[in-house]
């Protein structure tokens, strides 16, 4: 009989237990905790690439118009008739206006035949242009602009009528035989231009500011002309004897350190988007600071205002925009560009110079050193890496007759950021146009400077000169 078959018993072996591989196992786990914790902690290199644009650093501000202009006001009562009409310049012999004391010769022109008045195309086109700006800016929490939209047609309709005034009133002089006892014609007192607004502000000068004058810096015209009756001592027109004027700004802190070097600015009228250039004075009245801007031209242009806002362009600057954040000053040795050689293509070109080493024996000879050259100034000096060379390091002047040497000592800083366009860290000087506190913008395409879309350091205190980017 065959026998059967013996089940075999299992017999379990006791494992070794290994202390120093949990150890490792711990270690190496505590390790890669340890990375992953510094990879999301670290702060990492950030590049910015460079574009193009333009910043305008400026402010509208709202300014107090001063002229040379007096209140003219009659010398006994009676009816006013004008014979000027608004804006119109007038000179010593120029009639302005009559004042009839019992009202006959005023009645009697009011009686003549006026004939036709014709509308020319530009008076047509001045009353339109009267509406639409009323239209433009019209607003029903100021209706007071409804006012002096009156006036300003009021005073273009005078305008456009004074020929025809005229000549009835010399019409009528004729016939009567000359001025009455009742009747006079007032000539103008100086040379100058009529106005037929008020606001009561004609006597204030640039050095008797007060901030109160600015706190609504709204319009508030009362029309002079009379429509009845006036008595004595009456303001019936305002005469500008100059063409000197003058717009006061009210500054603020900052704005004054902007202005208050300057001695001309370029600003820009608002109300018409009329760009002039004026000379500035800064001052101070009151404990407050002011800007006085000066113009010599277009004062009937704004006859009609008292307040003119004013657009001002403290900088303005077209470039290539960078952060604030990305510039780093660089040392650099100086030195004069005849020292700057070209190396042997043996040896690998490029440009360079060549430095005075020592052998063993004591000999001393001339070895070619490849140099970046960050940039060469207008007076020839050559600005390169400070770190390099070790300070006193001599150079040479190769194929000079007299052998010319110098050592390396000179250092000046360079402003500028690090491209890595090429996958390492190269510093590159900038030209700057314009910066604040974010972005600077600096020149395009300067010799040693940056290009649209170059590809700068961010966090430059990351990274060295000539490291490569990982």
């Amino acid at each position: 009989m065959s026998r059967k078959n013996e089940t075999g018993k299992v017999i379990s072996m006791k494992r070794r237990q290994s202390a120093a591989l949990g150890i490792l196992l711990v270690i190496f786990s505590a390790y890669l905790i340890f990375i992953f914790i510094m990879t999301l902690t670290k702060e990492h290199l950030s590049i910015y690439e460079v574009t193009e644009t333009q910043i305008a650093d400026d402010e509208t501000i709202r300014g107090m118009v001063i002229r040379d202009e007096q209140l003219v006001k009659t010398d006994g009562s009676g009816y006013v008739n004008y014979y000027v009409g608004e804006g119109a310049r007038v000179g010593l012999r120029t009639n302005v206006y009559s004042l009839d004391r019992t009202g006959d010769i005023t009645q009697k022109l009011s009686d003549m035949d006026t004939g036709n008045v014709t509308l020319s195309d530009e008076d047509n086109q001045e009353i339109r242009d009267s509406i639409s700006n009323f239209r433009e800016d019209f607003t029903l929490s100021d209706y007071n602009k409804v006012t002096n939209f009156r006036y300003d047609l009021d005073n273009t309709v005078l305008q456009l009528s004074t020929v025809n005034l005229s000549d009835r009133l010399n019409q009528l002089i004729k016939k009567e035989g000359g001025d009455s006892a009742s009747f006079k014609v007032f000539k103008a007192k100086k040379s100058g231009v009529i106005s037929f607004c008020a606001d009561g502000l004609e006597g204030i000068s640039y050095d008797k500011m007060k901030r109160e004058y600015f706190e609504t810096a709204t319009d508030h015209w009362e029309q002079l002309r009379p429509s009845s009756e006036v008595t004595a001592n009456t303001s019936i027109y305002k005469l500008i004897a100059s063409e000197n004027w003058s717009i006061v700004l009210p500054l603020n802190t900052e704005q004054y350190d902007k202005v208050k070097d300057e001695k001309e600015l370029t600003v820009t009228l608002r109300k018409d988007n009329l760009q002039l250039t004026a000379p500035v004075t800064t001052y101070t009245c009151q404990g407050d600071w002011y800007a006085k801007l000066d113009f010599d031209k277009y004062m009937i242009r704004y006859l009609e205002n008292r307040y003119l806002d004013v657009h001002i362009e403290f900088n303005h600057a077209e470039g290539l925009k960078i952060p604030v954040t990305s510039i780093v000053q660089k040392k650099c040795y100086v030195f004069p560009k005849a020292y700057l050689t070209e190396g042997s293509v043996e040896g690998g070109g490029g440009t360079g110079v060549f430095v005075r080493k020592f052998a063993k024996d004591g000999t001393a000879s001339p070895q070619f050193q490849k140099t970046e050259v960050y940039y060469i100034d207008d007076s020839g000096m050559v600005y390169i890496d400070g770190d390099l060379f070790e300070p006193g390091t001599v150079i040479l002047m190769v194929g000079d007759a007299n052998g010319s040497s110098m050592e390396l000592t000179e250092i000046r800083e360079l402003e500028g950021v690090y491209n890595c366009n090429q996958g390492y860290c190269r510093f590159q000087i900038i030209d700057k146009l314009y910066e604040n506190e974010e972005y600077t913008i600096v020149k395009n395409n300067t010799l040693y400077g940056l290009a649209t879309y170059d590809h700068i350091i961010l966090n430059p205190e990351l990274i060295k000169s000539n490291e490569i980017i990982y």
